[in-house]
């Protein structure tokens, strides 16, 4: 019963990071005041400014040789490369999400970018409208911050571009639906190559979305100690997040969960029965075709048609910060071309700063640690990139 209800559980997990937009690191009232044009030298309004910036200011570390080395053994989870087609140097921050060492090495990161003139557009793995919908209470923000909302607070205090660079929420949901029809219609037709289509599909995602290798995040990156010992915060963030914006959703899934997993009295007797070869290879099959079902929805539609999505987002955010010599020659008002946003169809938050072009910047992009390898493949490959944005 443990392991069935360990992995509806991790099922959940996933599933309502993406599915349930209540991430708390939402922009606060203050984003509200900059998108009414508050100055900050306008009385009141002035000091509420300057109030929220000293709250994000303490965050900074005070030196970049003490943030170094408060991040050093989390750079594991960092993977730095120039993107080949504009030459601009990318920096991709695997977080574990909620977890304070991956918000620390956040913090110490950009703080770092910002010490040095170097930071560029920052970019988190939310969309527009799972961000709009996050809370407004400052409390619960306080209570469940997060690498994401660490990265956003600090792009508006350093006035750096934040866009918000994953694939719309409805968007994923709808293919979460069809990538589930279409496993389940192959898993149930073996005898029409479904079982081959679902594996090669498998197979494809796999290859495209986790690559492994010497310029990718191996498992130490995940396994790292920090890491590890702060993930215990993630058992009560997750949950409460979940639970403040959507009770009652919530507590239904979770009812589900446990009547799927079975009551604990069922599980003690079945174990004290004597199961047959036949009753055991039953179980071990259903487990199986589950498992190649997760398998084919997490690799596909979770981790590589949104990796496309991230890795498009922040290729356009390096448009602005290429050389002048990387340009395009044919530009006929050269003066006007360089105060525009040279990035298409960015979704910036609110009260961010849009992008222009500058030189000697680095993009920062925040994400899942799942999501860090595919983008590097994908934009380190000038090969068939971004075939779904097409």
């Amino acid at each position: 019963m443990i392991n069935r209800l360990a992995l509806y559980l991790g099922l959940f997990i996933h599933f309502a990071f993406v599915g349930i937009p209540c991430h708390s690191f939402s922009a606060s009232r203050f984003v509200d005041q900059l998108n009414k044009n508050v100055h900050p030298h306008n009385g009141a309004k002035s000091r509420l400014f300057h109030q929220h910036l000293n709250e994000i200011s303490r965050s900074r570390p005070s030196s970049p040789t003490s943030s170094s080395s408060s991040s050093s053994s989390l750079r594991s989870q960092i993977l730095d490369f120039v993107e080949p087609t504009t030459g601009v140097k990318v920096k991709l921050l695997g977080a574990m999400h909620y977890n304070p060492a991956s918000i620390q090495l956040t913090t110490d990161t950009i703080n770092a970018l910002a010490a040095e003139d170097k930071l560029g557009s920052v970019i988190i793995e939310s969309c527009d409208i799972r961000w709009n919908s996050t809370l407004e209470n400052k409390f619960i923000q306080s209570a469940l911050q997060s690498e994401m909302r660490a990265a956003h607070d600090l792009g508006l205090l350093y006035r750096r571009p934040v866009v918000l660079g994953d694939q719309r929420i409805n968007i994923t949901v709808a293919q979460l639906k069809n990538g589930a029809r279409e496993a389940m219609t192959d898993l149930i037709q073996p005898w029409n190559g479904g079982w081959k289509r679902l594996f090669d599909s498998i197979q494809t995602a796999r290859e495209e979305a986790v690559p492994f290798g010497s310029n990718f995040l191996g498992i130490g990156s995940f396994l790292d100690p920090k890491l590890l010992l702060a993930a215990p915060v993630i058992l009560i963030k997750y949950p409460m997040s979940y639970f403040v914006k959507s009770p009652v959703a919530t507590a239904v899934v979770l009812s589900v969960l446990v009547l799927l997993s079975g009551d604990e009295a069922s599980a003690n007797s079945l174990a004290n029965e004597e199961l047959g070869l036949p009753d055991m290879l039953v179980s071990l099959l259903v487990s199986a075709l589950e498992t190649v079902v997760f398998a084919r929805i997490f690799l596909k539609e979770l981790l590589a048609e949104r990796n496309e999505v991230l890795a498009f987002n922040i290729l356009e955010q390096c448009r602005n910060y290429q050389s002048k010599e990387e340009r395009s020659p044919w530009i006929f008002f050269p003066a006007a071309d360089e105060q525009s946003d040279k990035s298409t169809g960015a979704v910036y938050a609110p009260g961010s700063v849009t992008a222009k072009p500058e030189e000697g910047k680095v993009v920062v992009a925040v994400l899942g640690l799942a999501h860090c390898n595919g983008i590097k493949k994908i934009l380190t490959e000038n090969e068939k990139r971004f075939p779904l944005m097409s």
